[in-house]
């Protein structure tokens, strides 16, 4: 009796009970106590885990001038080291700034000053909760602080998300690079509220919430002005078989960018990718490149 009840349509029944139950409760509860529910279900909802640094993370950090830049009520926490032209490394959700560590070495070595960060909610940075408005205000920040010596940006996850709408405004033409890029983010979010089972009135409340904080919408982020991307340098990497965000997401770039080279990896999932050497090494090679940027 124990297995069948473990076997993958009981669990779907199970799932889809549970996700009817909480969209009532979670209706009730909005109905109630609006602003209670919803600052509650932000916290709940949108909470970060933490990222536990391994040994040669840590070194790395040892090594970093370590500053933080104030916004708002926050503190984004950022890594340097080096001197020279600005490569950004941005993680995505769940993720923190060593999370890049297997660039650091390499780009120091092509004479770059290499700049991490912390998103909010992620890391040494503010708060344990973070949404992707904020992740991609902190994308902004970051990017207009360096400005000046900025030459290229490698970004995991949703990171490339936020890089690609931030980089729309950039000072000067970037090469930047996309790992794992996540696919229509706004479909993606109406999935998860509906197998969640949210209700939808409490959902756009909370959105509203963090719309008003930042001073961005979440439509408007998630919409690309292609015109204004195309003139920077991008490659994209993805792995086949990477299950958290799949392919399809990097193959519909290539499709509003033609020309861009992806580099389509084999079994190193949505994070392994990130600490191969070939990998590594394509990347850097990219983003080092010291010819004429362009996007063919």
């Amino acid at each position: 009796m124990r297995n069948r009840l473990k076997t993958p349509k009981r669990r779907g029944l199970f799932n889809r009970m549970r996700a009817l139950l909480f969209l009532k409760l979670s209706g009730i509860g909005y109905r109630l106590a609006p602003g209670v529910i919803s600052g509650w279900f932000r916290r709940w909802f949108f909470s970060t885990k933490p990222y536990r640094l391994q040994h040669a993370q840590e070194a790395l950090r040892g090594q970093a001038r370590h500053l933080f830049i104030e916004n708002k009520n926050n503190k984004i926490s950022i890594l340097e080291w080096g001197s020279g032209p600005v490569i950004l490394l941005v993680h995505g959700w769940n993720g923190r700034a060593l999370q890049m560590s297997h660039f650091i070495e390499p780009l120091l070595g092509c004479g770059f000053k290499v700049v991490a960060f912390d998103h909010k909610g992620h890391g040494e940075s503010s708060s344990r909760y973070s949404s992707f408005l904020e992740m991609t205000e902190g994308t902004q920040l970051v990017m207009a602080h360096y400005a000046q010596d900025l030459s290229g940006i490698i970004a995991h996850s949703i990171g490339c998300n936020t890089v690609l709408k931030a980089s729309e405004d950039a000072r000067q033409d970037l090469k930047i690079t996309l790992i794992a890029p996540v696919d229509d983010f706004l479909a993606w979010l109406e999935k998860v509220r509906m197998r969640i089972g949210i209700d939808a009135r409490l959902f756009d409340h909370v959105i509203g919430m963090i719309e008003a904080d930042t001073g961005l919408k979440l439509a408007e982020q998630c919409m690309l002005e292609e015109s204004k991307i195309s003139r920077h340098r991008l490659q994209l990497v993805h792995d086949k078989f990477d299950r958290i965000n799949r392919i399809e997401a990097s193959y519909k770039l290539q499709e509003k960018f033609p020309g861009t080279p992806l580099v389509e990896t084999e079994a190193l999932g949505h994070a392994r990718i990130l600490a191969n050497p070939e990998v590594v090494a394509q990347v850097v090679r990219h983003v080092a490149d010291k010819g004429e940027l362009f996007n063919s």
